[in-house]
């Protein structure tokens, strides 16, 4: 997935880098060097990316546990980057902050902005007291006493309701005794439990207490490791909307400042209106909160909020509650994605040198303007599409659920901003298409189907798209029923996960017809609809396979033919990442030998699947015409005849269709502008999409499911039919005196065992039949 995605963050434009080299060339503009820790992290990364937008030097440094790099090191827009010696129980925190402090010195960081993890805020404040002693640099990041305080969860609550503030009803408790007495006093209120410090196991635990029963209640409170080293904090439970913030504070003055709804593991951001009642409100809390206490605070202020309602004298009223406060960096920093000169003006009203950055500093509030949503591809693969499928094939989620999942990962794929991959173009890309200066490039030659458009490809499209829907739905349900009752087929699921890949396809075809000048939909349109077909081959193999172990189960089991099937897999697959990086590199060179050599890459793999596509023939084929030594393993329901049928039926339309694409491809490039007659829309809707459609319904319609199932466990010859090998001898002896005779059709076929058995049940009554 990793990979994938690095692939595609690579089709980016270089507006961040033309905007950052206008600012540099400005007379008055000097640059800072600004180090930021944490670009592990999507937050420390997002920040290096603003930093850079707005033409400073930017230092990147984070932990690499056991040398794994993070991705944030493979960053355009570092300068540099440093590993860092992690802080550790027993060495404590001294090579960290001695690397730092080199780092520092070395690159002579004018800034650094800590975005520390929960393990390491404490250490970040140890930190900023020895580099701001032992150098020039300014720390964004809060001493050690306010780091203390206003990372616990207790103290923090302890620390608010001295400020005068709301809090909502907190106990510290260091034991289930203390525990208990809260949880039965007579106010009778449910409760959640926090652990104080860093607790991963229980961090996501949000169980209500008491619950229902009291031994419930004792049995979830003997679970707990609860002592005065370990204290826990039990909070009232508000069953109202959590919100977040994230806000940057230098000198005791709020300088940034973004509010939004907060997400199960807070992997989906999407900010509140800046004039918003909540916004406002939520801004006014952080604001009185620094004011009170004073200090001159500088660092990063985060507060988690819920929104709580109340009955008063005038009625029911909202109050926002604080319940934790994070002191560091917030994941929300995404959230000002594009404004890089005015945060950066805001970070660097530290310094309180005003010309020797060319910016005139006050005391306006940074707010988020028109933000996009973010999300994070990698979670919500695994938590909407992956995990939800595994549940679905356990028959522990409806199919309706499952869909609905997908539909929510396609569109935060399409209109959302992953906060990781971050796109540094900042234009639409609307006039990519025209002639830009800059990769990725527009294709100078034709291709299949050509630029979709509204008009036309989108109700093709949608017609399509509805029909792969079908498809997966159809196979899904009978992978399902034939789970339910014992009946393994995974090739339904395979199915299944094609039609998946074909409606993925369509929707961005769809896509790409209303943006169609934007190159980046193009490169990702175009992979799709060239990587789809694959599993479809592979299908194929698999059932062709099973017929030649059918036919010929000795030389079928053989190891020497079953590993050259497994070297054929591992070559599709690699040759599919070769289709993949060939297309991608085409679109980012002028170099005419490279795109000579994607091209014979494209040549090569195109070749290499229509080979794929037609090798059922000869298999099936070569198996009918070898004599066989010993009976047909029959397996499935149906005749022989009719599997040999179904699957070179399916096999010519694929081939059909891998054939054209080819063949086209091997004539001399036309222009775009002058695209050959062959390559018109309806020559790529029937040689891609409904060859592909013909074959999902046939598979549906004659049940392959039924007439291609083998036993579970089958690993060699009669495990088909479940003979013993005593009888496939025996089977083998009596075949081979047939085998100089001229075999009939029934007998190529063995689809005569019916004949037989009446032969032999009429001479037992004393009759033949002729």
């Amino acid at each position: 997935m990793l990979s994938f995605s690095y692939a595609f963050t690579f089709c980016f434009g270089d507006d961040a880098q033309r905007k950052r080299k206008r600012i540099r060339a400005s007379p008055s503009f000097a640059p800072q060097s600004i180090l930021v820790t944490g670009v592990g992290m999507s937050k420390g990364l997002a920040l290096a990316r603003l930093f850079y937008e707005a033409g400073h030097d930017v230092i990147g440094a984070d932990f690499e546990p056991n040398g794994v790099p993070v991705n944030g090191r493979f960053s355009r827009c570092l300068k540099k980057f440093y590993r860092l010696p992690k802080p550790t129980t027993e060495d404590g925190a001294a090579d960290y902050i001695n690397g730092l402090l080199r780092t520092v010195k070395r690159e002579r960081v004018d800034i650094w902005v800590s975005c520390s993890g929960v393990a390491s805020a404490v250490e970040d404040g140890q930190a900023k007291e020895v580099i701001e002693r032992r150098s020039h640099c300014r720390a964004i990041q809060f001493d050690v006493p306010t780091t203390r305080t206003l990372h616990e969860k207790d103290t923090f609550i302890q620390e608010t309701e001295r400020l005068g503030l709301p809090v909502p009803e907190t106990h510290n408790v260091t034991s289930r005794d203390a525990v208990h007495k809260v949880l039965h006093s007579p106010k009778r209120r449910s409760y959640i439990m926090k652990s104080v410090g860093v607790d991963d196991a229980v961090r996501g635990d949000m169980t209500l207490l008491p619950r229902r029963t009291l031994s419930e209640t004792y049995n979830h409170v003997s679970r707990l490791a609860i002592s005065p080293d370990k204290p826990w904090v039990l909070q009232r439970f508000i069953e109202g909307k959590e919100y977040c913030t994230h806000s940057l504070v230098v000198d005791g003055v709020v300088k940034i400042f973004v509010a939004c709804p907060s997400a199960e593991l807070l992997m989906h951001y999407d900010a509140l209106p800046a004039e918003s009642v909540l916004s406002r409100a939520m801004l006014a809390f952080t604001k009185e909160f620094v004011a009170r206490r004073g200090n001159g605070m500088t660092g990063h202020l985060s507060f988690d909020f819920l929104l709580d309602e109340t009955a008063s004298e005038k009625g029911a009223e909202l109050v926002l509650q604080p319940i934790e406060c994070n002191p560091r960096a917030h994941s929300a920093v995404v959230l000002f994605s594009g404004m890089g000169q005015e945060v950066s003006k805001a970070y660097l009203s530290v310094l309180k040198d005003d010309m020797a950055n060319g910016h005139d500093y006050d005391d306006q509030i940074v707010m988020p303007n028109q933000p996009a949503k973010y999300y994070w591809i990698g979670h919500d693969l695994v938590e909407l599409v992956l995990l939800p499928f595994v549940q679905l094939l356990m028959g522990r989620m409806r199919l309706a659920v499952w869909l609905r999942g997908c539909s929510e990962f396609v569109a935060h794929l399409l209109f959302w901003r992953d906060g990781t991959f971050e796109d540094l173009s900042s234009g639409s890309g609307s006039s990519q298409m025209q002639q830009p200066p800059h990769a990725p490039y527009p294709p100078k030659f034709a291709s299949l189907g050509g630029v979709p458009n509204v008009h036309t490809d989108v109700p093709i499209t949608s017609v399509f798209l509805f029909l792969f829907i079908c498809g997966a739905i159809s196979h899904m349900t009978i992978f399902q029923l034939n789970r339910r009752k014992g009946h393994k087929f995974v090739i339904s699921g395979m199915m299944f996960g094609f039609c998946m890949a074909r409606i993925t396809t369509c929707v961005m075809r769809i896509v790409w017809a209303t943006r169609p000048m934007h190159i980046q939909i193009a490169i990702a349109a175009q992979i799709f609809v060239a990587a789809g077909v694959v599993l479809l081959y592979v299908i194929n193999l698999i059932f062709a396979q099973r017929i030649i172990r059918s036919a010929h189960p000795r030389s079928g089991w053989h190891p020497l033919f079953s590993h050259s099937f497994t070297a054929t897999y591992v070559l599709i697959v690699v040759t599919l990442i070769m289709l993949i990086t060939a297309n991608i590199q085409n679109f980012y060179t002028l170099n005419s030998n490279t795109k000579r050599i994607d091209r014979d890459i494209i040549l090569y793999g195109g070749t290499f699947y229509t080979v794929i596509s037609f090798l059922p023939f000869p298999l099936v084929l070569g198996g009918l015409i070898i004599p066989r030594h010993a009976r047909l393993e029959k397996f499935g329901s149906g005749r022989f005849r009719s599997k040999i049928a179904i699957l070179l039926t399916a096999a010519f339309l694929l081939c059909l269709g891998a054939s054209f694409r080819v063949g086209t491809n091997f004539k001399t490039p036309r222009p775009r502008t002058d695209p050959p007659e062959y390559f018109n829309k309806g020559c790529f809707y029937f040689f891609n999409f409904t060859v592909e459609i013909l074959v999902v319904i046939l598979y549906v319609v004659v049940r392959v499911d039924q007439r291609f199932h083998v036993p579970d466990g089958s690993k060699g010859p009669g495990d088909y039919s479940g003979t013993t090998a005593l009888e496939l001898k025996n089977s083998q002896v009596a075949d081979s005196e047939r085998a100089m005779r001229i075999t009939s059709e029934e007998e190529t076929f063995d689809d005569a065992p019916e004949a037989e058995e009446m032969e032999m049940t009429g001479t037992m009554n004393g009759h033949t039949h002729v």
